[in-house]
Parts: structure tokens; sequence; C-alpha cells
């Protein structure tokens, strides 16, 4: 990944909207070399151009963490099925005192319970969840700065308003 290629990443960060035009122009290409490089970061899977909504905004307003415990060898079928739910934004493995972490955002505390109590605890081999209720958000971070540096060579993000 070269400084094109990175300057094609920040500008979609800033601005999913950004033009080839304006890409090419402050990295001083042309923009058949900005459309080639945007091609090819998104074949590679490393872009995805999608529309970030607030969920918030749309009246969403019992969002939780879910601590699941599940049974020995049930994990990627449980977290699979989990991760399959329109209310589910995020589900990751964990090592730890839960096997899996999902964040949810639910219309309503019946909304919630509905989706903890008679969805996600009857998913077979779920054995016991906790529920941490969201009640502000300080932090929704979408954007990652590449730091590409000999002594640091692992992604960091950057902070994002919320």
């Amino acid at each position: 990944m070269d400084s094109i290629d990175q300057l094609v990443l920040r500008a979609l960060q800033e601005d999913g909207r950004t033009s080839f035009t304006t890409m090419a122009a402050q990295a001083g290409v042309s923009e058949t070399t900005i459309r080639a490089r945007y091609r090819h970061l998104l074949d590679q899977g490393i872009v995805r151009t999608v529309g970030v909504v607030d969920p918030y905004a749309l009246g969403f307003q019992a969002p939780a963490i879910l601590g699941i415990q599940v049974e020995p060898g049930e994990i990627d079928r449980a977290a699979r099925a989990i991760a399959a739910l329109p209310e589910v934004s995020y589900v990751v493995m964990t090592l730890g005192a839960f096997d899996i972490f999902v964040e949810i955002f639910c219309r309503d505390m019946p909304h919630l319970t509905h989706m903890v109590t008679q969805v996600i605890q009857l998913i077979p081999g779920v054995r016991r969840t906790e529920t941490l209720m969201i009640s502000r958000s300080y932090k929704l971070a979408y954007r990652w700065s590449l730091v590409l540096d000999q002594d640091l060579e692992a992604p960091i993000m950057e902070e994002v308003e919320a």
C-alpha cells in the first residue's frame, strides 16, 4: 500500500462521497489512476463503501452490550446465528469470562427484553447472557488511521466524536 492508496482511504473515510477527480487532484495523478486504485482496494477487501447510519437518530433508544457464555463447541454456530439478527451491529468471539460479545440496538426496553429472552437466549448453545445497557456513547469509531512505519505495523483507531 503506497501513499496514493492511503490518500484514497483517508479521503473516503473523511467523506465517502469524495469524487475521484478531487482525490486525483490531491494526489497529482489522473482520475483513471484513482479509479483503478479504488477498484483494487475494493477487490482486495481492504475497503467497502457503505452508508453509516446513526441508530439513535432513527429512534433506537435501547442499545446494549451482551456478554454471552456458550456451550463448548457451539461458539461458531451461536455467533453466526446472533450475527444474522438485524438488531445486532457487532459480534466478536472472546477469550475470558464470556465467549461472545455483542452490540445490539433496540427500539426500546420491551424490544431489548424480547431480543435477549425470546431470541438470543433460545439460540442453541447459548448458556448464559449478561446485558450491559449503554447509557451514553462517547465514541463511535468507523475511521482507521493507517500508520505505516517500521516500528508500528498495526492500524490504529482515530477518534470520532459520537
